[in-house]
């Protein structure tokens, strides 16, 4: 008994050094049969190129292609970053339509929200309603989404209070954070997400967010910040003149520029001035979605999988910058990775080196006590050798699968004939605890559950049963089945064993006979069914080519027809003005080139639903008005064009031209909402006007802008003189793009003066140009081409912050108590975000919102009353002047003034002009009166003369302006105007 005690001891040590063993080395597995290979598709929002899009596809791939079952991966990019727009949308729909129409996607990979909006959109339509797998969705995006079905994925955790954190540690003087990000959609939701976390956990930091900043301005004020600083990265596409920058580029330049470390979010900054921080990883975000994916591939149902948070951040810094800024490692937070850092053996491979000693000498442990018993183990296995012979022996021989279950534990064995036979390995599927009943076909399972019960039950003298098991390959194999069960002496089960054979060649045997037998008896019923099928055939033949000829129509309607409105489209525009041209060399013809007016604030205020309708509804319009010679076309956008065919000469063009526009007039009925428009028109005559499609088109274009130009509604024939004038506006504009950057813009500044006191109550800030090629420009000549191309958008916010810089520098020379007036134009009050952008102007200056007045034309309000009246009575509110310009030139009632947000009137010059005569002396009184009585400061524009200067005080009008006082003065020459006004 001591010996067999001891034996024990022996072979449980020897147990226990194979475990050390095989932990050591590990042996490859034998490969699994490959399953056939699934697709999935990776829906990327961004295009190629880009380092958020390029790591998270790199990621996914990595991981897809290390899976067991490795699948077929398909990429594609909707490079919504550069093209966020609707026919950008219809484009990739089509795409994605015609080139997985015939394939079955078994899984979408979707990265950031543009992908995974319309993978859920158009899914079930056109991709198998596939499970979604998200990657790059911040918590915001997540909480959209009200139905999580067959939906999983990765958010993108944004947490920069880490990465604000680890900063405090590290330099504990922090107090500013400047904060760099884009007005791209994105870019603005990202930087207000990032400050918001700041502001609530880090109140005391001051935050600098700077995406009011050309690239030139960002690296200039970088440069320069002090050492209490930091500057924290987010994305960046374009600066704030909507020039494009590479990520990449931008961020080296900007590491190099800066005075202090900059931060990110993002770990692609890395090696590109990235200082370091809490990083959002776009590979770990990529290999964790595609992670879920295989899950899923391997037959997990997505709802059952939790969406994963926090998973893809990483604490890093880059060694370079530290040493850079002379930061020490031992500041950084424990735990944090470093990059570039110089190699050493003996940090980089300690715990290599320990775990190998430590290893070791386990091993030589193991080793004396096995040279110690070595003469026990050699008996001992020695005795297990001949018995596995005899066992093996007996296995082969019988040419069957061995099985046997301990009824006490109900754990199974089988031989190694029942693995070769199905091609698992041991445990892969929980044979040993009762796993193989799942591998029985569903149709046999019944049965043998039956059959065995009935042996157990003692109602039957053996276990014998027939039935299909699948294999790893997937395909069933027939087993024949023996066995019978061992009863203690008192009945209870003990042991439970028996046999199992191959039979699937039998069975194949048996089911080709009977499928024989059959084919036999369908034969004669074929004979006699094969003339009915043959006819139905032929019917089938007739069937296909008619659903051949309407399928090449549908694809025809698709590339001629706009979808939107049914009208044909440009490419049959072209064709048909070719086509008319090549066989009527000798007619006539007019070329009508219609643009909606103010179709964009439609848009913007009703929504691109009800601006669709619109669409429609105008395409139905002119087919209303349309006559026999007339062919209509949907350009693109809100932009129609009309072939007049056969035309009789110029009053039959211009005949039709009036119709057209008084059509026009009536209004649109769009369920609840009655909507007038008008249309701008450019013609062009064939063939005065041009002798191809091309030159048509683009003198009928350029016409159209001319009848824009005159007022909108009308409309413009095209005229030579025309086409230099549309050079001309062309020059303005190219050369106006690169007027900031180039800093050719600048200010002058014209006192306005307080009548009561005559002292300086501010000046007025007017735009000047001084182009290198062009010379001075008049703003005559290019404010309104800068609101036509939306480049009023980034002149008119540095005129504004310029001014505002000026006024609070004037302040701090000891001139105290000046006010700055600012000219708005619509297109920036149109803007979403005019009101923050205005107080974001007057907090990056200092100065105090009482000292701004904003001057809005009268005429402005007519046109956008409802959407800007908000707006300016927020920034009236905070204590911002809001001044009605010109007025008394526009058309607005007395009722209709009371309910606008200002603070001051401002009389045209023209009134003052003419102030000598009885009449307009009148009614200037009588402007000023009714400013008054409304409780608004009134100011004069254009006092030229004493006597008008004399009048206006008699008048008590509150402030004037004019060339009496004096010019508009250079930014330059202000203060010295000013002493010199004192002086005098």
């Amino acid at each position: 008994m001591g010996l067999r005690k001891t034996h024990l001891k022996v072979f449980k040590g020897f147990l226990l050094f194979l475990m050390l063993y095989g932990v050591l080395y590990q042996p490859a597995s034998a490969g699994a049969e490959e399953l056939p290979p699934k697709n999935v598709l990776v829906l990327h929002s961004y295009h190629k190129g880009f380092a958020w899009t390029d790591d998270q596809g790199a990621g996914i791939e990595e991981r897809l292609k290390s899976a067991a079952e490795q699948p077929v991966i398909y990429s594609e990019y909707m490079d919504w970053k550069r093209y966020p727009g609707n026919d950008n949308l219809k484009q990739f729909y089509q795409t994605i339509k015609l080139k997985y129409q015939s394939m079955h996607i078994d899984a979408i990979i979707t990265t950031d929200d543009a992908a995974l909006n319309f993978a859920i959109k158009y899914r079930q339509e056109i991709l198998d309603n596939a499970p979604v797998i998200f990657s790059g969705i911040n918590e915001l995006g997540v909480e959209g989404l009200h139905d999580l079905n067959n939906i999983t994925g990765v958010i993108e955790k944004i947490k920069p209070v880490h990465t604000v954190q680890m900063a405090l540690e590290i330099n504990p003087s922090l107090r500013k954070v400047y904060v760099l990000y884009d007005n791209s959609e994105s870019g603005l939701s990202t930087g207000q997400m990032v400050m918001d976390q700041i502001s609530s956990l880090h109140p005391e930091l001051k935050l600098y967010p700077m995406n009011r900043l050309s690239r030139q301005q960002i690296l200039d004020q970088v440069s320069a910040l002090p050492s209490d600083s930091i500057v924290l990265m987010t994305t960046y596409f374009s600066d704030s003149t909507g020039i494009t920058t590479e990520f990449d580029r931008f961020s080296s330049e900007l590491g190099k520029s800066s005075s202090v470390p900059v931060y990110h979010i993002y770990d692609f900054g890395l090696n590109h001035g990235a200082f370091g921080g809490s990083l959002i990883s776009g590979i770990i975000q990529g290999q964790t979605a595609a992670g879920l994916a295989v899950r899923i591939l391997q037959g997990e149902r997505p709802e059952h999988i939790p969406v994963v948070n926090n998973s893809s951040v990483r604490n890093v810094f880059d060694y370079i910058e530290l040493q850079r800024f002379h930061v020490s490692l031992k500041k950084l937070p424990e735990g944090s990775e470093v990059i570039n850092k110089p190699f050493s053996f003996y940090e980089t491979y300690k715990e290599l080196v320990l775990s190998i000693i430590a290893a070791f000498a386990v091993l030589l442990a193991f080793i004396l006590i096995l040279l110690f018993y070595v003469q026990l183990v050699k008996r001992i296995r020695n005795n297990l050798e001949k018995s596995n012979e005899r066992f093996d022996l007996a296995t082969y021989a019988s040419d069957a699968v061995i099985w046997d279950v301990d009824m006490s534990t109900m754990v199974y064995y089988f031989s190694d004939s029942w693995y070769e036979l199905l091609g698992y390995e041991r445990d892969e599927v929980g044979e040993s605890h009762g796993g193989w009943r799942d591998l029985i076909h569903p149709e046999d399972a019944d049965q043998e559950n039956r059959q065995r019960t009935q042996h157990l039950e003692g109602r039957t003298s053996y276990y014998y049963s027939e039935f299909r098991m699948r294999s790893k390959s997937g395909e069933y194999k027939w087993f024949q089945a023996r066995g019978k069960v061992l009863r203690n002496a008192s009945g209870g089960f003990v042991r439970f064993a028996g046999s199992m054979v191959d039979v699937t060649d039998r069975k194949g045997y048996e089911s080709k006979l009977q499928m024989s037998y059959q084919e036999l008896e369908s034969t004669y019923e074929e004979l006699t069914a094969l003339q009915d099928e043959l006819m139905e055939q032929y019917n089938k033949v007739v069937e296909n080519q008619e659903l051949l000829q309407t399928s090449e129509e549908k694809y025809r309607q698709l590339a001629y027809n706009d979808v939107l409105s049914g009208l044909p489209n440009r490419l049959s525009l072209t064709e048909a003005l070719e086509k008319f041209i090549r066989d009527h060399s000798g007619g006539h013809a007019a070329l009508f080139f219609l643009d909606i007016d103010n179709f964009k604030y439609i848009n913007d205020t009703m929504g691109h639903t009800f601006g669709d309708e619109l669409l429609v509804k105008v395409g139905e319009r002119l087919l209303e008005l349309s006559d026999s010679r007339s062919r209509h076309f949907r350009f693109g956008g809100d932009e129609f064009v009309i072939l007049f065919q056969d035309s009789r000469g110029f009053e039959e063009v211009t005949a039709y031209a009036n119709a057209l526009v008084q059509g026009f007039k009536e209004p649109f009925q769009l369920d609840d909402s009655i909507v007038h428009i008008s249309t701008s028109i450019g013609i062009a005559q064939y063939p005065d006007n041009g002798g191809n499609a091309e030159e048509l088109l683009k003198n009928a274009d350029i016409a159209m802008y001319k009848a824009k130009e005159a007022g909108k509604g009308t409309y413009v024939i095209y005229g030579r003189d025309m086409q230099q004038h549309f050079d001309e506006r062309m020059v303005i504009e190219s050369h106006l793009r690169n007027a900031i950057a180039n800093q050719e813009l600048s200010l002058h500044y014209q006192p306005l003066v307080d009548t009561a006191s005559g002292g300086i109550w501010g000046f007025e800030a007017l735009i000047r140009w001084n182009s290198p090629v062009l010379g001075f420009v008049s703003p005559l000549s290019f404010i309104k081409i800068a609101e036509d191309c939306r480049l009023i958008v980034p002149i008119g916010e540095w005129v504004l912050r310029t001014a505002c810089q000026f006024i609070k520098d004037l302040h701090g020379q000891g001139y105290e108590g000046y006010h700055i007036s600012v000219n708005i134009s619509v297109i920036q009050l149109m803007l979403d975000d005019f009101t923050d952008m205005v107080l974001g102007v007057l907090q990056e200056t200092g100065l105090p919102p009482e000292y701004l007045e904003l001057e809005i034309t009268e005429s402005i309000f007519m046109e956008s009353f409802e959407a800007i009246s908000t707006k300016l009575e927020s920034l009236k509110e905070k204590g911002i002047g809001i001044a009605l310009d010109d007025f008394g030139t526009g058309y607005s009632s007395l009722s209709y003034l009371k309910q606008l947000p200002i603070t001051t009137l401002k009389i045209d010059k023209s009134f003052i002009d003419s102030i000598d005569t009885p009449n307009n002396m009148s009614l200037a009184r009588s402007i000023v009166t009714i400013g008054h009585d409304m409780g608004l400061n009134v100011t004069a524009e254009g006092v030229e003369t004493p006597e008008q200067l004399a009048f206006l005080e008699r008048t008590r009008c509150d402030k004037i302006q004019g060339y009496f006082i004096s010019k508009p003065i250079p930014q330059q020459d202000v203060a010295d105007w000013v002493k010199g006004r004192r002086a005098g």
